[in-house]
Order: structure tokens, then sequence, then C-alpha cells
């Protein structure tokens, strides 16, 4: 910048203002932060370092705990600021009330004459580490903290990683994420991606070089080659900083996230105590990166890299190699290392007699360090020892689906080969309010003898699930919502996994737990819902039965905003922030979302515009036209209206398992022993043809409930949806495979509904 000389009194007020609208509008003071560590016992208090950063112009912060003396003084500063979880405090912010009462104490107190910007939720967190387990709860906890709070849109709450989660960086294109961290990480991304918050990562080209300088030039590492050294898909890397952020990025494309932002947030080289350590490097290093992130990536051209310098101050306390203690733009007296520029005008001084020169610097565009040979035979193996076994189920598949030959085709067909069987998909719920219903061991012998193959427990009842070993009848064991609150606590959920399903396994085949069920997203047990789901999710995972037993929540069609006609279908506004993570956790998880689907509600409560045959599958020919498709029962159109709401929050791609569906035989408006027959009789048929907007997809559906319940509470109809007497009497002819048919037991009803193996 040039200055002026002599100007009115007017015009130098204007050209202030001016100034002050062109300072917010700099490139560089807009995207470079810097990180403040306090780990040193020699360093200037906290008011002195935020009239630093004023002084320097320097407009972001990184603080890493909720330093109270720094908030205090940062108040009024205009410095937007990236706040820390420090690390020990995850598994304390893994429960939801501590996590309140954090973003209560340390945000809110503050808001707004403390600006913050980010929340990191823990700082390089290895996914080895006992620590790993509380990332992601502590993460949605302190989320749903600050969306309570109304700060949602003002205040993102991510974590920052290091580039060691990076399996496969050479070249950038190939860039993918170990197979180790998957499990760890992708949870985590799902939930930034839905909640639109930027991952953070530490970015330092500087041990990639001092790692490897036999393959990593330090040109290549200062920004400083002055030609392309990579290569990549017509893509020319001049410096390994674009090289390593691009490989992050095809490593996010991988993991099904391209459209997540990335945010720089640690940067540096160290002037002393290691290996390529000096003034001019670090000068070099720094003053370029400060210029080049204003022009993004090679992969990403054009897009400002929000970029956070480490660290403020060199700090003596910091453990590890020397070098650790090296990292500052400042020297703990406040005098500047380096020349560097954060816009508006001020440039600093080398303070070092070592260093006078400048740094010009070109946009240059980017690089990455070379692929771990370990890696890469790692990946080696795993693929070519997958071949033999996609090409053994290969003959079945191609019968099938002909387009692809992974893993996710081979699931998908083993389910489409599901579809071929009514028995395969129909399942009965057993439910235990009843103070005259059988033991246990008479109700598994009653599912044996009526060939019913899937079961849906709604607790963990150990008398239960000893009668069910060896039964080979396929699971779904409920987590009460009473229970919720305690499974938000991981190490209660991993105990919780080991009790009730690791030690039945494999006696007992379970198929999914039910986190919850038709939990009201205005309860106060909503809260416990999300972090529960993660933390069963990663017990049994750690368990090891992950492709096994699939963790998911059951909830109901009251969810369920606009339904008519299907194609419309969305969800409640107001339910939204309370679903959006927990389908998003789903999908990343591929595991189907459990829906309560109740034609006999829909039909009582509006028997004017739904007619009984629609509600029954009775209706001879579509009552719903809807883009083209026909609906000739309500069942199709309610599950078809999930599926639309599915879709238009972004999940569409997520399965649903019909886990309760029936009629009651007395008690109330349209109930009877004909109409529960009729209906369950043609459920068990119908679900093999799937829907209109999904047909041929068969619906794996769990009729409620095997017992009429004495016990069960609500309106009187709640105690008839049994399928047999508490005598184990059959109250209806339904045909679940294998030759049986189930006798009318009710003398006011004795037809016969014939029923085929259809498809």
């Amino acid at each position: 910048m040039q200055t002026m000389a002599i100007f009115s009194t007017s015009m130098a007020a204007m050209l202030l203002l001016l100034g002050l609208f062109a300072a917010n509008l700099d490139p560089t003071a807009a995207q470079i932060g810097v990180c403040y560590g306090m780990l040193g016992n020699n360093l200037p208090n906290s008011w002195e370092v935020i009239q630093l950063y004023k002084s320097n112009n320097i407009r972001r912060l990184r603080l890493y705990d909720p330093n109270q003396q720094a908030l205090q003084a940062l108040r009024g500063s205009n410095i937007e600021v990236m706040l820390g979880v420090p690390n020990d405090q995850l598994q304390n912010l893994a429960d939801p009330s501590k996590a309140r009462s954090w973003v209560q104490s340390n945000v809110v107190a503050y808001w707004p004459s403390v600006r913050f910007r980010y929340i990191a939720v823990g700082n390089e967190i290895p996914p080895s580490s006992w620590l790993a387990q509380f990332v992601l709860p502590a993460l949605v906890n302190v989320f749903n903290a600050v969306r309570s709070a109304g700060l949602e849109s003002q205040i993102k709450v991510s974590i920052a990683i290091d580039m060691t989660l990076i399996g496969v960086s050479y070249p950038p294109s190939a860039g993918a994420f170990r197979g180790d961290v998957r499990s760890y990480l992708d949870p985590i991304i799902g939930h930034l991606a839905w909640a639109r918050t930027p991952l953070l990562a530490n970015i330092y080209t500087y041990f990639s070089y001092s790692g490897n300088p036999r393959d990593i030039s330090l040109p290549y590492a200062l920004f400083t080659s002055p030609s392309p050294v990579v290569w990549d898909q017509g893509r020319g890397y001049q410096n390994l900083f674009d090289a390593m952020l691009d490989s992050l990025y095809s490593a996010l494309e991988k993991a099904g996230q391209g459209g997540l932002e990335v945010v720089v947030s640690e940067s540096g080289w160290p002037s002393a105590g290691g290996f390529g350590t000096s003034i001019d490097n670090a000068a070099t290093y720094l003053s370029n990166l400060i210029r080049h992130v204003q022009g993004g990536t090679p992969k990403r051209p054009g897009k400002a890299i929000e970029t956070y310098l480490f660290a403020l101050f060199d700090e003596n306390s910091k453990p590890g190699p020397e070098l650790e203690r090296h990292f500052g733009l400042f020297s703990p007296n406040k005098q500047p290392k380096y020349q560097l520029h954060f816009g508006g005008g001020r440039h600093w001084d080398i303070a070092s007699e070592e260093y006078n020169g400048t740094f010009p610097l070109k946009s240059d565009i980017a690089c990455i360090s070379r692929l771990d040979t370990h890696v890469f035979l790692f990946w080696v193996c795993c693929f070519v020892v997958s071949i033999p076994f996609i090409r053994v189920i290969d003959t079945y598949i191609s019968s099938i689906n002909t387009e692809t030959k992974d893993i996710d085709t081979i699931m998908f067909s083993k389910v489409h080969l599901d579809s071929y069987f009514a028995i395969a998909q129909i399942g009965v719920c057993y439910g235990m309010l009843g103070n005259n219903l059988p033991n246990a061991r008479e109700v598994i012998n009653l599912y044996k003898s009526n060939n019913i193959k899937r079961m849906r427990l709604y607790d963990p009842n150990q008398q239960a699930l000893q009668a069910l070993r060896g039964s080979n009848i396929e699971v779904i064991l409920g987590v009460p919502n009473d229970q919720l609150q305690n499974l938000a606590n991981p190490s209660k959920a991993k105990s919780w996994v080991r009790s009730n399903v690791v030690a039945y396994w494999p006696r007992v085949r379970f198929r999914y737990i039910a986190v919850g069920n038709e939990v009201p997203p205005s309860s106060s047990l909503a809260q416990f819902v999300l972090p529960a789901v993660v933390n069963v999710f990663n017990a049994v995972r750690s368990a090891g039965l992950e492709s096994q037993i699939k963790v998911s929540i059951a909830i109901d069609m009251t969810l369920i905003g606009v339904s008519y006609p299907p194609s419309a279908g969305a969800f409640r506004g107001d339910v939204r922030s309370y679903l959006d993570p927990i389908i998003g956790h789903l999908a990343w998880a591929r595991t189907a979302l459990l829906t309560n689907v109740y034609t006999y509600f829909s039909y009582s409560g509006n028997p004017r515009d739904i007619s009984l045959p629609y509600a029954l599958f009775t209706s001879p020919s579509p009552i719903v036209w809807d883009q083209g498709r026909g609906y000739q029962n309500l069942f199709d159109a309610m599950l078809d209206s999930l599926y639309s709401a599915l879709e238009k929050a972004g999940q569409g791609g997520l399965e649903v398992v019909v886990s309760e569906s029936g009629w009651p035989s007395a008690g109330g408006f349209g109930t009877s022993v004909d109409n529960a027959a009729t209906y369950l009789s043609n459920l068990i048929k119908h679900v093999q043809k799937g829907t209109p907007k999904r047909p041929g997809k068969a619906i794996e559906t769990y009729l409620f409930a095997l017992f009429d319940e004495n016990q069960k509470s609500g309106p009187e109809l709640e105690r008839h949806f049994g399928l047999f007497s508490p005598n184990k009497q059959p109250k209806y002819q339904l045909h679940f495979g294998g030759g049986r048919h189930w006798d009318i037991a009710s003398k006011e009803y004795n037809a016969t509904f014939p029923l085929q193996s259809d498809m």
C-alpha cells in the first residue's frame, strides 16, 4: 500500500471508512488465523496477547481450551475464535448434560462479545486411543448444546484430525483414509456433512519432508519449486501443501463426503531443533503459505483455504522433541521472528540477524508425500484376497445385477434373494405385557412350530434370550426407552452389549438392535437417542459383530408432516434437527431405519377420507394416483411417503424395515376379527411385492403382536393386537411358509383365507 500526503478532514474520514471496509475484504486477513498455545512459563498475559493480535491485524485465533483469562480478554476484540475442547474433557462431554453445562459456561456466557467461529471437539485423537470412543458422542452433544442455545448458524462444531489418518496420499487423486480408521472417522464426517460444518485438519509439510527428504525436496515443501514436481490427472503440483490437501479431498470423496469443506487448523515450520529447521526455512514457508492459500489447490482452484498458522509463540514447556518448542511466529518477549503480512498495511520486521531477505511468492499450485509402501502392500493383499470371494458369489449375482460386482452388490443381492421367500421377510413382535402369557420356552416353540423365523423382542429378557439359544430365529433386540440415558454413556453401552448380545451370540441370531421405540423428538429422552445409537454401534463393532448385527432406532409415522400425495412426503420441520443426524448415521452404517406403520390408526382417525378397503388391501382398483403410480392400498402410500421424506432429507438410499404393523381385533372403531385377519393375511402376501415407488423390492415386516396383552396401557384396542390368544390358540388363518396354516379359534369368525407363496 502507498501512504498519501495531506487530505481535508472529510476526505480523511471517508478514506478511513473505506480503509476499514477494504481491510474487512482483504483476502489474506479474511483467511489466515494464528494458533494461541500457552505451553510456556515465560509468555505474556492474555490481555497483551490479544493486543498483539489486534496490532498485527490477525483476525482469527485458535484457542486450545476455554482459558477464562483469554476469553475475558477477547471480549469486544472482534477476533473470530476457534475454541478447543481439550482431549481430557471428551469423556466428560460424552454426557449430554455435561456438554450443555460446558457450552453454557464457556460459550454462551461470552457470546456475542466473543465471536466464536468453531468449537473443535478434541485435537488429533488417534482412532486407536481409548478416547476415540468419546469423540462422536461429545461432538454430537456439543452440537446439540450449541443448537439449543440458538447459535447453530453462527458457531460450527467439528473435530481436528492430523494427516496420519490418510493411508494413501500419492498421487493426490488416489488419496484414501486408512482402512483401520474408517469405522471411527466415517460417522464423524457423516455428521459434519449433515451439519454443514468443515472438517478441521492439521497439515504440516515439514514432517513429511523431514521424514522422507530423499523423495520430497525442500523447495517442494517450502512453495519455492519453480515448476510442477508432480503431475496427476492433468493437474500440476508445485508444492507439497496442495498435494496433501488434495489427497484429503480425494479421501473424503472416497468416503462419500466429497462435498465436505476443510479448514487447515494448524500449519507451520519450526525455526530450530531438528533436521531442516531454520529461521530462513520457517520464514519462507509461512510467508508463502499466507499468500498461497488465497488461490486454492489444483483440485479446488480459486477457493481460498481458511488456514491457522501454528503457533503464536515459541512454547518452552511443550513436550516432545526440541523442535516442538520452536514453532512460534513471535518470541515470548512479543518480538516477531519473521516478516509476515496479515493485511491492513502492517509488516513485521525480521528480528533475527540471521535473516534479512524478502520472499517473493507466486500463486503456486500443489502436492504430497510418497505412498507408504506398507499401506500399499496391505491394500493390494486385501484386494487380491477379496477377488476369489467375489467371483464365487458372482455366479448368483449375475442373474440379478450385471452392472456391479462389489461387496455392496453382494449384500444387496442377499437381500434381493430373501425377497423370493415370504418366510424370509415376515417376523412377529413378542410383547410381554400380560399376566396370563405362556413362558418364554413355550413361546419359542410356538414360533418354531408355526415357522415364524423372525422375532422382535422389546427388551433383553433373559428368560427369552435363553429360550432363543439354538432356535435359529432372527431377532430384533430392543433397548427400552428408559435405558437410553444410561446407554448415552459409552462404557455402559459396552456393558449392555456384552451382557445382552455378546453373551448369547452366535447361539441367538441377533439381526438388529433397536435403540428405543417411538421416542418423541419433544421428549426429554430424545437428546440421548443418537449418543446411545452411536455407543451401541461402537460396542457391537468392538465385539467384531458389525457386519452381522445392525443398530438402528424405531420411529412412528407421526414424524411425517406431509404424506399426501406420497411423492410429497416430508418430515415435520420441528423433527429435522433430531432426526437428520440419526438417519445420517444409519445411512453411513448401512443400517435400515425401523418404522412402525399402522394403517388402522390412519383409517380410524379419518374414516371419511380413508376407506376401509383402502386400509385393508381389498380395494379392487387404485384409490390414489401420484406421478403415474397407482396406490391401491394405504400401506404402500404411507411407506412411499416415508421414502419421499428420506429423499428430501438427503437419505434416499436408506432402507426401511417395517418393525410393527397390525390391526386390533376388538376395542375400538373398525376393530373386528374379520378386519384383523384380512389385514394381516393380505399384508403377509403384499410385502413381497414392494411399493409403487420401489416395486419388486420385498419389505421386511414384523406383525404386531404375538399375543393379546391384557396389561398393555392405553385404550382397550391396545390389548387386542394379538395373533394368538394367551392360551396359544391362533385367532386367524395365517401362513408363514412350511406348509402350516393356523385354524380360526374365534366362533365369530369362520371364513378361510387361502394364501399362496407369492413373490
